[in-house]
């Protein structure tokens, strides 16, 4: 493995756990800052689960098998059936490490992307893309946008 990417998955598995939320007019960031859209560097996306009890987690796997608190297995938890499948993003934004969760049309919209530039031969990891947030209503569409520098824009 590349000595650089190992470095920078450590500092993601060792840094202060910084999440994006998603809302109809923008990315929040966690001191406040809201944003329409955000140019990032994707360093990981793996499957994920997040049980929700009024609006709030508290339940989540950033691997989809193991809990993060509870340390117990997804696959034989009781409660599964009532988490939320997600994709979790591992991004740096302005040199920043945060984390993203994707949910339904979001999760959908990322991996038809990640399909795309896929069969375009470009790898996800380390790509530059823009995130962009559609409003519907009480709730935000993400959107991806790839710009190799061989090739002209990918969007969804």
């Amino acid at each position: 493995m590349n000595p650089a990417r190992s470095t920078l998955k450590d500092l993601f598995a060792s840094s202060f756990a910084r999440y994006l939320s998603v809302h109809p007019t923008g990315l929040r960031f966690p001191h406040g800052r809201l944003c329409s859209s955000v140019e990032a560097t994707v360093h990981h996306c793996r499957p994920a689960r997040t049980r929700y009890r009024n609006k709030t987690p508290v339940c989540r796997s950033l691997d989809g098998i193991t809990s993060i608190k509870e340390k117990h297995d997804c696959a034989s938890c009781p409660d599964r059936k009532d988490c939320t499948a997600q994709i979790y993003l591992e991004l740096t934004i302005e040199d920043v490490p945060y984390r993203l969760l994707l949910a339904y049309t979001s999760a959908r919209n990322f991996m038809q992307f990640a399909s795309r530039i896929g069969k375009q031969g470009i790898d996800l990891e380390n790509t530059r893309i823009l995130i962009s947030v559609r409003d519907r209503g009480r709730w935000g569409e993400l959107c991806f946008i790839a710009k190799p520098a061989e090739q002209g824009a990918l969007r969804i």
